[in-house]
This record gives structure tokens, C-alpha cells and sequence, in this order.
């Protein structure tokens, strides 16, 4: 992992949790044979914060960049986890911020299409190892930079409906741009990862 650095891009309104903090401290700490380069940006809204991030890291030389939300709890044997399996975009599951628990994770049908229903996808139960995903929560994601160097700008597009309502959120107009060129998204189930409120979820 000599040659490799890592981006970590916390996009925030302003604010992250405590626990988050720590958990970005402890993976810089621990992970020593890795060259790091935080990248925190604060505004009201996180796809141009994200946009941002891409291109500092880009400028920097960056080999990845490692995309941490501002309410994630998380080891910091997963970074090295995520970097092992050599994808182009790979994410670490959890869960939406609600009762009862729900992964964040859009699941491929036989088709090729998503959905939020595990049982229509086409593996029918969630695996302990990883998979591959329509989308993820792109709280806790891993991209490789030279995937950006195929998309076009913006990197993170969002969609409304005709009322205004949200219905493709900067994540999922990501992975839909990157699925255009042929990238697959790619989910490790298996880190425990906390989405930080007054549960962890």
C-alpha cells in the first residue's frame, strides 16, 4: 500500500459527530503505510461539497478518495478491508437512520434494474461477502480517482419530480453516471459500520 494516497472527503453542513472524528483520527493513526490527505468541506450543499472534494484530490495527486459522512462510526481496519478487494468503487453498508433498521442499498434485480426490496433482487438475501449493488450509502465509499477521469461534470447530479420532491439523490446520480461507463458498485456487508444519531443505526 506504499503508493497509494487516500483522500479521506468529509462533506458536512458544518458540523461532524464526535465519534466520527475519532473514527477518521484512529484510521489515520493506525494506518501508517498509507499516505493521507483529510479533505473537509463545509457548505449547504453536499454535492458541490463533494464536487470540491473530487477535484482538490484530483490537484493532489490523490489515488482514491475515501468519502466519510459527517454521522459515521467506523474501525479503522476498514479502509485497509475496502482497499483489499481492488475495486473501482466499493462501499461499506449501513443503515438508514430510521426504525426499523433498513440497509442503505439499493439491490440489482435479475434485470439489472434497482430496488429496495431484498426480496426482488437477484440474491434474494444479503451475503457475507461482497456483492454487487445498484447503490449504496455513499457515506462510507472508496473510489478509485481515475474513475472521475471517465465521467463527465457533474459528478453528482440530483433529479426532482415535478412537485419539487427529491428522486435521485447526489449518490445514486453518481453511480448512475458511472454505470453509463461501465463501472460496477460494489458493497461489503460485513464492517459493522454505525450511522450516528440518537441511535446508532
Amino acid at each position: 500500500m506504499s503508493n497509494l494516497k487516500i483522500a479521506i472527503g468529509i462533506a458536512s453542513q458544518g458540523k461532524i459527530h464526535t465519534k466520527t472524528a475519532y473514527s477518521v483520527i484512529e484510521t489515520v493513526r493506525l494506518n501508517k503505510q498509507i499516505e493521507f490527505l483529510p479533505i473537509f468541506r463545509y457548505g449547504g450543499y453536499i454535492a458541490e461539497n463533494k464536487a470540491k472534494i473530487v477535484e482538490i484530490a484530483q490537484n493532489c495527486l490523490c489515488s482514491h478518495v475515501f468519502f466519510v459522512d459527517h454521522d459515521m462510526k467506523f474501525e479503522p481496519y476498514v479502509l485497509p478491508k475496502l482497499l483489499s478487494y481492488d475495486k473501482d468503487i466499493i462501499g461499506a453498508m449501513y443503515n438508514y437512520r430510521y426504525l426499523p433498521i433498513e440497509p442503505m442499498v439499493k439491490y440489482l434485480k435479475e434485470d439489472g434494474e434497482w430496488t429496495s426490496k431484498i426480496e426482488e433482487s437477484a440474491i434474494k438475501k444479503i451475503p457475507d461477502e461482497i456483492f454487487e449493488v445498484g447503490a449504496t450509502g455513499g457515506g462510507m465509499l472508496l473510489v478509485k480517482l481515475s474513475v472521475f477521469d471517465k465521467l463527465k461534470r457533474p459528478y453528482f447530479p440530483m433529479e426532482q419530480d415535478e412537485i419539487g420532491n427529491r428522486i435521485t439523490t447526489e449518490d445514486s446520480g453518481f453511480y448512475l453516471k458511472a454505470q453509463e461507463k461501465g463501472f460496477k458498485v460494489w458493497c461489503d456487508p460485513t464492517l459493522n459500520i454505525k450511522h450516528e444519531g440518537l441511535y446508532e443505526y
